[in-house]
């Protein structure tokens, strides 16, 4: 793949280089046409268009027409863009239209030309091919969309994905439609298939490091924070030892909660637990933690 893709761009680009059987380029096909093709009619006649940013893209589609039908084709390109700058590619193609339309099925309804596995996940191919974007797998918020301004086209779009268990929702931006999914799971789904695996274990893996890093870095946080009210909770004991501990009120402790007092001094942030393997370390004492908590909050209410 060429460097500098985007995520969007190297799904494109996996999905251009995949080989299809003859029933799914049939579905690619009639997929893309129908989300993308424009009818010029001029004097010399009708001739069909399709536009992509994206030459492989335009080079695919124009492979898929030769190896199906008998058509004259010719790709052109404007110059680039200074707003994103990029050009975009047309394949103008002139044939016979009547036998393309009914070998497609272009203007049947969908579900009487889309049936099997295949021809749905062919439709799928053509939809991200001609409207499809995913976010960066290095964004923390998840969204995959295609869009059309062919609300049946997208409405049969969402049966489909339904169909395979994969959650999409529909809305309208300007005067366009947008299905999208927002679920990470199900756009790694989405990504299997339609046949990019590659990219899909891409986006699993960063979402994988992604995840263990939020985890890590959680923990640390709740690490410092046990550390700080450790601390906190220590100061104030050893304030409290500190107070009592020339009185008779202390010299009539038991004698573990003097060995207590006498290891909270030399260790102020050191949590119950530790404490509690101090007294079994270094003095032979087993005592549990609920043990050493009754002798602080002790300590606190004398």
């Amino acid at each position: 793949m060429r460097v500098g893709l985007t995520f969007s761009e190297k799904i494109k680009q996996e999905l251009t280089q995949n080989k299809y059987s003859n029933q799914a380029q049939k579905a690619i096909l009639y997929s893309f046409l129908v989300n993308s093709l424009t009818i010029k009619l001029n004097e010399k006649g009708v001739t069909w268009e399709v536009k992509s940013q994206f030459n492989f893209i335009v080079r695919f589609i124009s492979n898929i027409f030769s190896e199906l039908f008998d058509v004259n084709k010719k790709i052109m390109y404007s110059n680039i863009k200074h707003l994103n700058n990029k050009r975009d590619y047309l394949l103008s193609i002139n044939g016979n239209f009547d036998q393309i339309v009914n070998d497609l099925g272009i203007y049947a309804k969908p579900i009487d030309v889309i049936k099997t596995d295949a021809q749905m996940k062919g439709v799928l191919v053509g939809a991200f091919l001609s409207g499809g974007s995913v976010s960066s797998v290095n964004n923390r918020r998840y969204h995959l969309e295609l869009r059309s301004n062919n609300i049946s086209y997208l409405l049969f779009i969402q049966t489909i994905l339904n169909k395979f268990n994969i959650s999409i929702a529909l809305l309208q931006r300007r005067k366009s439609y947008i299905l999208y999914i927002k679920k990470s799971y199900d756009i790694s789904d989405f990504l299997k298939l339609i046949g990019a695996n590659n990219c899909m274990l891409e986006f699993e893996d960063q979402k994988i490091s992604r995840d263990l890093y939020t985890q890590i870095h959680r923990l640390n946080n709740l690490d410092i924070s046990n550390i700080k009210k450790s601390s906190a909770a220590g100061n104030k004991q050893i304030q409290k030892i500190n107070q009592i501990i020339d009185t008779d009120v202390f010299k009539k402790q038991s004698n573990k909660f003097k060995i207590f007092c006498q290891i909270r001094l030399k260790n102020p942030d050191a949590s119950l637990n530790e404490i509690s393997k101090i007294f079994l370390n270094d003095y032979n004492i087993k005592i549990q933690r609920t043990s050493v908590n009754h002798l602080v909050n002790k300590l606190m209410n004398l």
